[in-house]
């Protein structure tokens, strides 16, 4: 068993490190995670048949990392949960070998553990393993941030890259289920001008599943299926470089420039590749426009779908006729009335 655990995280870590920002599929089944504020697509990825799709984006007032965001996607059966997100920062003063949470994996375990049953609906949940392990982090990322670091008269004195491996148990659905977390993680000690050294680590791209125990190796695969198929839009990076490279003080200025340079920038973008252009001005051929039933204000939702919610926090979940229902001709699932769902209310927009 633990075999096979350490195996499978050495995949997710390197699927999350090899994230293309081009797009090599068809349009169809995908999902599209969209950005509401600008309308513009974050990140697209492979859903297997009758899965139902959801995620949400946050933006802040953080200078280096202005937006978040998650996708997570649930098998009909809704026993199996996949989850994967933006990156985070996690600051720390001192130098990077004696900092607590690199040095302990327990820590960071223990932070976790309350979003861990939250996200996987997980009862009675426990800590089964927390460990480091050292990779070798990818050249052109650690190029990059050593570069950023001096562009900002920072100067790095000592990086590591290695992958935080948990492993959950609890209960759900009155049965036994495991929970997997796998983040990757670059750190960096800095040395500026101030007397003091400071640390820093960037968690790539966290990405989790749950299944019932003994269920692993089929989740793993469908895992394999949407991680590895995850497409982020060159278009929303530019975006995001905008914000970034400018003072916070300056943030909602860019905001209102964003709405009339969104698609001149998607379509710059877009000639630089052929096979990007295609994916991505074909989702934007292929949307609905719908009414917030909230704020009256009017939202673009992935028509590949039949159905689509929206809740009390701006979360929006898609899925087709049929899911979670014997017959595929009816679509009565409500996240409302069900427990994976209904710790939030949900309004239908389509």
């Amino acid at each position: 068993m633990m075999y096979r655990i350490k195996k499978l995280m050495i995949t997710l870590a390197a699927a999350a490190m090899a994230l293309p920002v081009c797009g090599e599929e068809g349009r169809a089944g995908r999902f599209f995670l969209v950005d509401q504020r600008t309308q513009m697509p974050v990140a697209s990825c492979s859903v297997p048949p009758n899965w139902m799709a959801g995620g949400k984006t946050t933006w802040t007032t953080q200078r280096e990392l202005p937006v978040n965001w998650y996708v997570w996607a649930v098998s009909p059966d809704q026993n199996t949960k996949i989850i994967f997100s933006s990156q985070f920062l996690l600051p720390a003063t001192g130098r990077l070998r004696q900092v607590p949470f690199l040095r302990d994996p327990s820590i960071l375990a223990k932070i976790l553990m309350p979003a861990v049953q939250r996200d996987h609906n997980l009862n009675g949940i426990r800590l089964v393993e927390a460990r480091f392990n050292p990779q070798e982090g990818d050249p052109e990322l650690i190029a990059a941030r050593i570069r950023q670091a001096r562009e900002r008269g920072i100067q790095p004195t000592d990086m590591l890259f290695t992958e935080l491996v948990l492993l959950f148990e609890g209960e759900r659905n009155g049965g036994k289920a495991t929970a997997f977390f796998s983040l990757p993680i670059l750190a960096m000690e800095n040395h500026p001008t101030l007397r003091s050294y400071t640390s820093i680590a960037e968690v790539l791209m966290p990405i989790s599943f749950s299944c019932p125990a003994g269920a692993e190796e089929s989740a793993k695969q469908a895992m394999q299926q949407i991680v590895g198929s995850v497409r982020m839009n060159p278009g929303f990076i530019a975006v995001v470089n905008q914000i970034t490279n400018r003072r916070v003080s300056e943030w909602i200025r860019v905001q209102n420039e964003i709405h009339n340079q969104q698609m001149e920038t998607a379509a710059s973008a877009s000639r630089t590749q052929d096979k990007v252009r295609d994916m991505w001005s074909e989702y934007i051929r292929d949307v609905d426009t719908v009414t917030h039933p909230g704020t009256g204000e009017k939202m673009l939702v992935d028509s590949r779908y039949d159905h689509a919610w929206i809740n009390t926090e701006g979360e929006v979940i898609y899925h087709n006729a049929g899911f979670n229902t014997p017959d595929a001709s009816t679509a009565t699932f409500d996240p409302n009335s069900n427990a994976l769902f209904n710790r939030t209310h949900w309004q239908k927009l389509k």
